[in-house]
């Protein structure tokens, strides 16, 4: 098959071709019909110099017979037949092929001869031109070899000029072709590429507004699309790898330890009240260890679907008392304030954002024990802006950094029993808002996390 550059080219070529075999014949009639008029003046001025030369053989005493050969030879000429005949129509001399044109001039009636006698005569329709002279009369024809004559080098040099303009405007056209279209071919390749799995990113910049600068935007836009998922999909394969290993290490840990006490149990520990007792305490423990790990997981999960937030306008200050209140039972050594600011009016998933709430408030619970937790919410900008501050043994910068990730715990941690998925489940219920977490703090001078939700608009 035959490549777009070629065919375009091709036709092209032809297309010049044509108009140039259009030229020619057209270039060639006016030609034709230049050398029609040219001929006819050549007819009157050949009349008047035939009077004369008669008229000077007369003077001389030469009569018409014996100065029709040098007649002739004076008359004639390329393009030009000559004919000398008598009254009676007879060829004394000249071209052979008018000798018939002899008996009919002869019949016809004879006029009076003026300057320019037969000059308009149409021979095409009349017979050639006639010249009446004193003992006879003297007939004109053109003949088709003047045309030939200057028709065929004309057309020998055209048929050159037309094959070099074709074998140039094939190579010059084939090459302005392929440089048309090389971003066609560019792009075709690309997309080749992007079928057989390579998806690195590749833009072609098109200063033009053709056809070809629409695909290759379109392209632009599709290849970044796609490389944007391509990315999107291998961070969410690493995390869900990451997260189904971690899952995994964390289950398994209670799992082992329920696992090998059942096994205890079996070998006879039952018959010992005491040990029986601790075994049974420590697998309680275990399995709500469990519980609260698959709860906590099966939460995060659906806060990573596609299921929409189920948003509604509520005041975000009344929520943050309301969690304030009912998490200051959890642990009564602890005192929970809250520092309210006002009205904090919001549109969002009320029931997330208590998730969020929660899990923050548990975590400062956890790892910052017998220190007060204070809650607030204020208006800054567009935004509502909740704060819970511990006065705990704080963060480090790099703690901070990781203290998202799902089952990340600080070295600091201690034995305090976890997951490490509080502050992912509370980070996913607040993007999920339209807003965004932060901490702050540092070692020794406690931990403050820092959320923004956007206020609701008023209409």
């Amino acid at each position: 098959m035959s490549s777009l550059a070629s065919r375009l080219t091709a036709w092209y070529v032809a297309l010049l071709g044509l108009l140039l075999l259009v030229v020619l014949a057209v270039s060639s009639l006016l030609l034709v019909f230049t050398l029609d008029g040219i001929g006819r003046d050549v007819l009157v001025a050949k009349h008047v110099q035939a009077r004369e030369l008669v008229e000077r053989y007369e003077r001389q005493g030469i009569n018409l017979p014996s100065a029709a050969p040098q007649l002739a030879a004076n008359l004639g000429g390329i393009g030009l037949r000559v004919g000398i005949f008598d009254d009676a129509g007879h060829l004394l001399s000249g071209d052979p092929s008018l000798a018939e044109m002899g008996p009919r001039v002869a019949a016809e009636p004879r006029s009076t001869p003026g300057p320019n006698d037969g000059d308009r005569r149409d021979y095409r329709r009349h017979g050639p031109p006639v010249v009446r002279v004193t003992g006879g009369f003297i007939v004109f024809a053109p003949s088709l070899a003047l045309i030939w004559v200057t028709l065929m080098p004309y057309w020998r040099t055209m048929l050159i000029v037309v094959a070099v303009a074709l074998v140039a405007a094939w190579l010059l056209g084939r090459y302005l072709a392929q440089q048309a279209l090389r971003p066609l071919n560019d792009v075709s390749s690309a997309l080749g590429r992007l079928a057989a799995g390579d998806y690195s990113r590749r833009t072609f910049a098109m200063s033009e507004s053709s056809e070809i600068g629409a695909l290759a935007a379109a392209y632009n836009t599709a290849a970044e699309r796609v490389a944007v998922a391509m990315e999107e999909r291998v961070r969410t394969e690493t995390r869900m790898r990451q997260f189904v290993a971690d899952a995994g290490h964390e289950l398994r840990t209670p799992l082992t330890v329920i696992a090998g006490y059942i096994d205890v149990l079996r070998r006879g520990a039952m018959a010992e009240p005491a040990v029986a007792g601790q075994i049974l305490e420590t697998m309680g423990e275990e399995g709500v260890r469990m519980r609260t790990l698959i709860e906590r997981l099966l939460r995060l999960a659906r806060l990573d679907g596609d299921t929409p937030p189920q948003a509604s306008t509520f005041d975000l200050a009344q929520t943050a008392s309301e969690v304030a209140e009912s998490t200051s039972g959890l642990a009564p050594q602890t005192e929970i304030r809250y520092a309210g600011g006002g009205p904090a009016v919001v549109n969002a998933d009320e029931g997330e954002l208590r998730e969020a709430l929660r899990a923050v408030i548990d975590n400062a619970l956890k790892y910052a024990p017998h220190s007060p937790v204070e809650i607030s919410v204020a208006r800054e900008g567009g935004h509502a802006v909740v704060r819970v501050a511990d006065h705990g043994p704080g963060m480090t910068a790099d703690e901070r950094a990781h203290a998202f990730e799902r089952f990340f715990r600080g070295d600091s941690r201690g034995d305090v029993v976890g997951a490490g998925l509080g502050l992912a489940i509370a980070k996913r219920a607040i993007e999920r808002a339209g807003g965004s977490i932060a901490l702050e703090g540092a070692p020794g001078l406690g931990t403050t996390v820092v959320f923004r939700v956007p206020l609701a608009t008023t209409s």
